[in-house]
């Protein structure tokens, strides 16, 4: 008991390690985008790769044996801890801004690393409870094992390179823009209602003054998915094209383009929060945004229209001047209908 005790605070100051690891501003500098991966970086992954299966193999042994035999499951105990550490001293090496990995790959190593550290702790704390017994049949320590695993897979299942890395995030911006453009839709479909209208569905749909804000609203949404979709494309074309010898600069566009799409895909999750209705108390907090989606946009756009490393295709270059045209046009039109529904209000 006294050595799982032990353990446990081992693991809680692996824990707040992690969690604690600087963040500098900026993204870190790339040093590679598919398979040329730095020997460190190739080491750190088969060093993560041995801690979670040991964590795996050794969480089931823990689970069966510490209701049994008090001294082998402290041995099991040193198990978890060594595979933990393991798991730690990789995610520091990844996280470390010379290996070249970038924001996308850190924050994921640095998320999946601490799910199963608090896991594992977790799973030995059920045994340190002393104010339940483990009886046989008990069903809690099976629930705390099952986690382990999982948070093991998702270890397992975690991208090898910055290009993968850097398309799970731009591909989680895409489903979040879908998810928010067919929810605001359904809303715009319901019938709207007169401005001051008391029926039971004024919280439930726009008024008619609020109709033409959040159509012009949620065609930025549009714009929103249509740049992160654009972003993919141009990376792809990029990540193919350049030579070791031309790596940094074509690897600095590709940086600097997914921190544009970054501020993007959180901008439209900033501008979803400000379209429930009703608009009323939200009116400046939504013209602001609008404001600044739009130009978060357009940036974008700017860099892959005016700053290429290599020629793009006819059909991605026309695809992305309409969108930065139409993010234009659509915030112009959100803001003069925010405008007129203000001075509407206050008259």
């Amino acid at each position: 008991m006294e050595e799982n005790k032990r353990v446990v605070e081992c693991l809680k100051r692996l824990a707040a390690s992690l969690k604690d690891l600087p963040h500098k501003e900026g993204p870190p500098e790339l040093s590679h985008w598919r398979n040329d991966l730095p020997e460190s970086l190739t080491t750190s992954w088969l060093v993560l790769k041995q801690g979670g299966d040991l964590v795996r193999a050794t969480s089931t042994k823990y689970t069966l044996v510490t209701k049994i035999d008090a001294n082998e499951g402290s041995k099991l105990a040193k198990d978890l801890l060594k595979g933990c550490e393991l798991i730690g001293t990789a995610t520091l090496v990844i996280y470390d801004s010379s290996v070249g990995c970038s924001q996308s790959m850190r924050t994921l190593v640095k998320q999946s690393a601490r799910a199963v550290i608090h896991s594992c702790l977790n799973l030995m704390e059920v045994f340190l409870d002393t104010k339940r017994e483990i009886i046989q049949g008990d069903m809690v320590p099976a629930q705390k094992t099952g986690a382990v695993w999982d948070a093991c897979d998702k270890l397992d299942k975690l991208p090898r390179n910055n290009r993968n890395a850097m398309r799970r995030d731009l591909l989680t911006w895409l489903v979040e823009c879908q998810d928010t453009y067919e929810e605001f839709s359904k809303v715009l479909q319901t019938p709207s209602t007169s401005a001051g209208d008391t029926m039971s569905c004024a919280d439930e749909c726009y008024t008619v003054e609020e109709e033409p804000i959040a159509t012009a609203s949620l065609s930025l949404v549009k714009c929103s998915r249509g740049s992160i979709n654009i972003v993919l494309k141009a990376c792809e074309c990029v990540g193919t094209s350049f030579t070791q010898d031309d790596s940094k600069d074509f690897l600095l566009w590709i940086q600097n383009i997914h921190d544009a799409a970054r501020h993007v895909g959180v901008g439209m999750t900033d501008l979803g929060t400000l379209l429930y209705p009703p608009l009323d108390d939200e009116m400046q907090n939504l013209l602001e945004e609008v404001q600044r989606q739009s130009k978060a946009i357009a940036d974008l756009q700017n860099l892959i229209l005016d700053t290429p490393p290599v020629v793009f295709p006819e059909d991605l270059v026309n695809t992305s001047q309409n969108i930065r045209s139409a993010a234009i046009k659509r915030a112009k039109e959100a803001s003069e209908g925010i405008k007129k529904a203000t001075e509407k209000n206050r008259k």
